[in-house]
């Protein structure tokens, strides 16, 4: 028998990026174990995912949250952060509000139902130019780091882009080795508006939304293109609204989140 046979997990989404989640506080499941989280994430052959959420003990906050890609590489998430936040809040941890550690960041969140507003780290690495866009039809927005290094173009008719072209080819860019970097197309809709689209490093696709992806995106349309906050972000998963506090800076980002159903792994 499997070390992993009869493993819970809660399949969960959150605007169309799904994470397997595993209450790791009894399992002791780490980052040697990223064989079985790549096997999991597979589609079609077993639950798939975007990635693997971890559910640990924290001696200063609610919990800690450690967050694997379906590549198996550890990083952050802002929308695995938001169900991992509706998680421990519908079986009992904390209140409504709570914190946790999550890289090497802490985190806050509040739920209400379905609907989990968390606050963000705070930006940091800026570089609003790189100048490595050469292709007509995107201007660029910039690089930021939100938990995870991001990368936004400008664009129009975003619905209708081919991300399997030009995600990669950014993605791979020279100027953001050795770790890559998410790349977020945007088009402007309106003065609080926007659609986004996220190619993502570790899963080396689009996903359906990418919430760190939205805040670094409407952090960087205000920059350039004069946008306002609170802004709607419209990803193929659905919406995402992204604010900013005048008082203390820091960006929230608030939507739905769902748990769709509970199993075990037999294998």
């Amino acid at each position: 028998m499997s070390k992993y046979t009869n493993i819970p997990f809660v399949k969960y989404s959150a605007t169309g990026n799904d994470f397997i989640l595993i209450d790791n506080r009894s399992l002791g499941l780490t980052s040697e174990d990223a064989d079985f989280f790549k096997r999991i994430c597979q589609r079609r052959t077993s639950a798939g995912a975007d990635g693997v959420l971890l559910i640990e003990e924290s001696s200063k906050h609610d919990f800690r949250l450690r967050y694997f890609n379906a590549d198996g590489s550890e990083t952050e998430c802002g929308n695995g952060a938001r169900s991992a936040a509706h998680f421990v809040f519908s079986h009992g941890l904390p209140g409504s509000k709570m914190s946790f550690v999550f890289g090497e960041a802490v985190y806050e969140a509040e739920v209400d139902g379905s609907w989990v507003k968390l606050k963000m780290p705070t930006p940091r690495d800026l570089q609003e130019t790189l100048g490595i866009v050469k292709e007509n039809g995107f201007d660029e927005g910039g690089f930021i780091y939100i938990g995870v290094p991001h990368f936004v173009l400008f664009g129009k008719k975003i619905a209708d882009l081919d991300l399997q072209k030009w995600g990669p080819e950014y993605r791979q860019h020279a100027a953001f080795q050795p770790a890559g970097a998410n790349i977020n197309f945007v088009e402007v809709l309106g003065d609080n508006k926007l659609r986004v689209r996220t190619y993502e490093r570790g899963v080396e696709n689009e996903t359906l939304s990418c919430g760190t992806g939205c805040v670094a995106s409407a952090y960087l349309a205000h920059l350039k293109k004069r946008t306002r906050y609170p802004t709607e972000i419209m990803t193929r998963g659905g919406n995402l609204k992204v604010s900013k506090d005048p008082q203390d800076q820091h960006f929230y980002l608030e939507g739905e989140v769902k748990a769709v159903y509970e199993a075990k792994f037999y294998q």
